[in-house]
């Protein structure tokens, strides 16, 4: 069976924008927004960018009247043509913020179809904000719905597996069953990915004091309509093995229109990420993956499938920018992953940002095509 591609293209170059631990979005109509993260470690800048996905524009500030405390470690979502960001920490001593910031904060935006230009930041009130999940730095956050998940995450100190559900549309906290241990037991970041035909999310795993999956390469999955985990052992690429155990990397929802068996059925694209943590710990920069790979999982039909089986791997073999001459980008982590459908139906995978094995932080803005 042909290896399907990966062909990377670079967007923009842009080294005064650079950050990493930032959270982003991509809105309906194609434009990712990003917000927060750090240049310096445990710094947090506050710039707000926006860029037109398609068609390609350029990257640009978006202009706000006010705006969250500066954060890192936060993580976002789109519904309903407005971003959703919750969690963070910010400062020095990178403490998570206090319940007020670190609460659900709704971003819309002005200007032509309402994609570019103004933002106005607002914070919302949960109608029980007693029920909120206590305040977190680098967990994940992923909507299915009209429900945003919080998922992991560090709080003052330690990690957490706990997840709870956000409805968007009553603003309602409900804490849901918690991730087995010790295997998710709150990475610096998950990447979870909503697969909205069989209602499940399930994050690659990430950081729980070693860099995950174990050699086997497990994956624990979330059943929405069941509220409970299940551990799954997806087969191997037959050539390349699996993903080598990773954090901080890009683990976004996929599908394509593709017939090819490794395609047909992804449900996510993984890319990227730190293989390795720093002898000097957040100061410094670890092993970097440069790989990508599709998950995809095999549907007989039917409306009982078995949600343990026909989990794959399947690497892709990435190109580079051929047109202006460039490799693949080189490995980082410290970005968070996101993706889109191109009006063809395909998943483009985007990476902005993160930490580079040079310990500096990258502009730069790469979007990859899947076929």
């Amino acid at each position: 069976m042909a290896q399907a591609e990966g062909h990377w293209f670079l967007l923009s170059d842009t080294p005064f924008l650079a950050r990493g631990a930032h959270a982003v979005a991509i809105t309906d109509a194609g434009l990712l927004v990003v917000y927060g993260g750090e240049l310096a470690p445990r710094t947090p800048v506050d710039t707000g960018l926006g860029r037109d996905l398609t068609p390609r524009g350029t990257l640009h500030a978006v202009a706000a009247e006010t705006l969250p405390e500066p954060r890192v470690g936060a993580a976002a979502v789109w519904y309903d043509g407005a971003l959703y960001m919750w969690g963070g920490r910010g400062g020095p001593d990178m403490a998570p913020l206090d319940a007020h910031q670190t609460g659900v904060w709704r971003a819309t935006f002005g200007g032509a179809a309402g994609n570019r230009g103004s933002v106005r930041w607002e914070r919302v009130a949960a109608a029980n904000e007693a029920a909120a999940p206590a305040p977190r730095s680098f967990h994940t956050a992923v909507v299915h719905g009209h429900i945003m998940y919080i998922h992991a995450g560090c709080p003052e100190s330690g990690r957490l597996n706990t997840l709870h559900a956000f409805d968007l549309d009553t603003s309602t906290w409900e804490a849901l069953a918690s991730a087995p241990e010790p295997r998710a037991a709150a990475p610096r970041l998950k990447h979870p990915v909503s697969c909205v035909e069989h209602k499940l999310t399930f994050p690659f795993p990430g950081f729980c004091g070693q860099e995950l999956p174990s050699a086997m390469g497990e994956l624990d999955v979330y059943v929405i309509s069941e509220d409970k985990w299940l551990t799954v052992q997806p087969v191997a690429d037959a050539v390349h093995g699996s993903p080598g155990a990773r954090s901080v990397h890009g683990f976004a929802p996929f599908r394509s229109p593709a017939p090819t068996p490794a395609l047909a059925h992804g449900l996510a694209v993984l890319y990227h990420g730190e293989g390795a943590p720093s002898a000097e710990g957040h100061a410094g920069a670890g092993h970097f993956w440069d790989d990508a790979w599709v998950l995809s999982k095999g549907d007989d039909g039917s409306d009982d499938w078995d949600l343990r089986a026909g989990w794959a791997w399947h690497r892709l073999h990435t190109t580079g920018d051929e047109e202006h001459a460039l490799d693949p980008p080189a490995g980082r982590g410290w970005f968070p992953g996101a993706s889109w459908c191109d009006p063809a139906g395909h998943t483009q995978a985007v990476l902005f940002g993160g930490l580079l094995g040079t310990n500096e932080r990258t502009g730069e803005l790469w979007e990859m095509e899947v076929n």
